[in-house]
């Protein structure tokens, strides 16, 4: 019985031995299957870059070309400082003697290294070296096989800060960039556009880039390639800019803050555009200082944003013009009806002003757009009403995005009963429409869409989407035709003739070129109410700005214009020289000179609407 209740022990002994066994041997192959199944990529990869490196070659960004095929922007070469992390036995001692080679922080190091998506991908430590850490770098070859160099193309932008809005600038792609679908076969640390066309066109300029797979020793130095995939660059994009007239816009503001946008009314090409104050997007290229950005980010004067299409102001005595087709084409004046204008206008128990406080007398429509009449206007708009004005304005594009190929084009408005009601929940009064009648108000335009204004009278009624680009590697982009806005031609000549009229004799004298008939509207939109001015009279910062909308010849038009000088006071005297100034460029006008004084009984004045508070 002993022998037998021994060997029920030993039994259970060995059972308990047996279930140990099983169990470490379940362990060891879960762990191999781990090993081989679950991380098997994992080692399979660190073991090929034991021996391999995979080395991406940028593609070159396509360049962009004016209209002429002169070049905008451009490529040069660079020198990128690279690390693999995983190729250094001491990473701590690495980080340390890498940042003593090229003079910086070992923080800002290691930031990049843990923003780095995937392992084995190199780290960008320093974008556009200087020779000297090229050559530190290159002599201690053995010392660090973890660190190389790279030659990559970088972005130039040889006009600096000339037409920066329209073109653009590139930058590092941003962690938010990286988790978008359009940037998810990009890597930390790879170039894209930021803003602009850079921006608006990224995908067709960044073209392919290529690949060199290295054979590296036990000490990561290269001694072979084993494949090499040569890069696509990015195809040209021609633009509708003239470089040349661009310069001489950018000139033409001579330190002021505004901006200009000249249009072919025929197309919509933009030919210039400007926007001041503006920045140089080579700051940008090799990552901008967290000084400069939040210099750049915090001015007051916006250096960053684009005024042409972002910048929302009051057109101002420019708004008479839609204000024109718009009595015109409900037949509520002809050219030839008139209003006595005595200085003011009085209605709904407010005093609304002119330009000339002893009045302008007599009127018709073609002397009260040349000599900027509120009165006439006032009158006008009152018979309008707000519903027929709002909807004759949108109809010429105001207060809508013009689907210019820019990012980030702003609306502006163009008020309505039902806007007012839906936003403000109070109903539309009457006495608004007077100021609305005269580009007060509430209404709010971009340059852009004045100067698409200026092209509708320019072309014969034609509402033309204006664009920037015209081809892609030589193919060119189907941009939509002109919109029929659906004006009567007796329409068209009385508000050209009108047009015509305030160059020549009217308040946008100071546009006036030799030999070309140019025919403008000038505007000066308020920024504060009278009485905060007449308290501060020598404030730049409370002065209107002052418009000019143009086009020319009157005859045959080739070109139209929105020029904007931000507190410039009246638009005559600030934006129409510069517009002049523009035009004697393009026309090939040695010089531009106006005449000394202005024609009798013109004042430069375009005021604002009354006695508002």
């Amino acid at each position: 019985m002993r022998i037998y209740e021994d060997l029920r022990v030993v039994q259970r002994r060995l059972a308990v031995v047996q279930t140990v066994v099983a169990v470490l041997l379940g362990l060891v192959g879960l762990y191999f299957w781990n090993l081989q199944v679950v991380r098997g990529r994992y080692f399979k990869d660190l073991a090929e870059n034991n021996r391999t490196r995979a080395v991406i070659i940028a593609a070159p960004r396509g360049p962009l070309l004016d209209r002429q095929g002169r070049v905008l922007v451009e490529n040069r070469p660079s020198f990128n400082v690279v690390f693999t992390p995983e190729h250094s036995r001491d990473l701590d001692e690495t980080v340390s003697r890498v940042a003593n080679v090229l003079r910086v922080g070992e923080g800002q190091i290691r930031e990049r290294l843990a923003r780095r998506p995937v392992p084995f991908r190199h780290v960008v430590l320093k974008t556009d070296a200087a020779l000297e850490d090229v050559a530190a770098v290159e002599a201690r070859r053995w010392e660090l096989p973890e660190v190389t160099v790279e030659v990559v193309p970088l972005r130039s932008y040889p006009l600096a800060a000339a037409a920066a809005h329209s073109l653009g600038r590139v930058g590092e792609v941003s962690e938010r960039q990286l988790r978008q679908p359009e940037f998810a076969d990009l890597q930390a640390g790879a170039l894209v556009g930021q803003a602009g066309l850079e921006s608006q066109y990224n995908r067709s300029l960044m073209g392919r880039d290529g690949l060199r797979r290295v054979i590296v020793n036990s000490r990561g130095l290269e001694v072979d390639e084993a494949e090499r995939v040569e890069p696509r660059d990015g195809p040209p994009l021609t633009l509708t800019l003239d470089a040349e007239l661009q310069k001489a816009t950018e000139a033409a503001f001579q330190g002021r803050s505004g901006s200009a946008v000249a249009l072919d009314p025929e197309t919509g090409e933009i030919l210039a555009m400007t926007s001041t104050p503006a920045y140089d997007p080579n700051r940008f290229t090799t990552g901008i200082e967290a000084g400069l950005w939040q210099k750049l980010s915090t001015d007051p004067e916006t250096p960053l944003m684009n005024r042409v299409i972002q910048g929302v102001y009051a057109p101002g005595s420019t708004f008479k013009v839609a204000a024109a087709i718009a009595g015109l084409e409900e037949g509520l004046v002809t050219p030839s009806t008139t209003v006595y204008c005595p200085g003011y206008y009085a209605i709904y128990g407010t005093v609304f002003h002119c330009s000339v406080p002893g009045g302008h007398g007599i009127v018709n429509l073609h002397r009260a757009i040349a000599k900027s009449c509120n009165v006439y206007f006032y009158q006008l708009g009152v018979r309008l009403e707000i519903t027929r004005l709002s909807a004759w304005a949108k109809k010429l594009g105001l207060g809508s995005a013009t689907g210019v190929d820019l990012p980030h084009e702003a609306s502006g408005l163009m008020p309505s009963p039902e806007w007012k009601l839906r936003v403000q929940k109070v109903p539309w009064y009457a006495g608004e429409t007077v100021s609305v009648a005269i580009g007060q108000g509430q209404v709010s335009v971009t340059p852009l869409q004045l100067a698409r204004l200026a092209a509708v009278v320019a072309n014969g009624g034609r509402l033309v989407r204006p664009h920037l680009v015209k081809s892609v590697g030589g193919v060119p982009l189907p941009w939509e035709p002109p919109l029929e806005v659906g004006l009567k031609p007796e329409t068209v000549r009385a508000v050209r003739e009108g047009m015509r009229e305030v160059v020549a004799a009217g308040t946008g004298w100071r546009a006036r070129i030799a030999g070309i008939e140019v025919g403008g509207k000038t505007g000066s939109a308020q920024v504060v109410a009278r009485a905060r001015l007449a308290r501060d009279p020598k404030s730049h910062k409370l002065l209107p700005h002052g418009w000019f909308v143009c086009f020319a010849p009157v005859d045959r038009p080739k070109i139209a214009m929105a020029v904007l000088v931000e507190h410039g006071g009246s638009g005559g005297e600030a934006a129409a020289p510069v517009a002049r100034e523009i035009l004697a460029r393009y026309f090939g006008k040695a010089t531009a000179v106006a005449e000394a004084s202005p024609p009798v009984g013109v004042t430069d004045t375009d005021p604002p609407v009354g006695d508002e508070p």
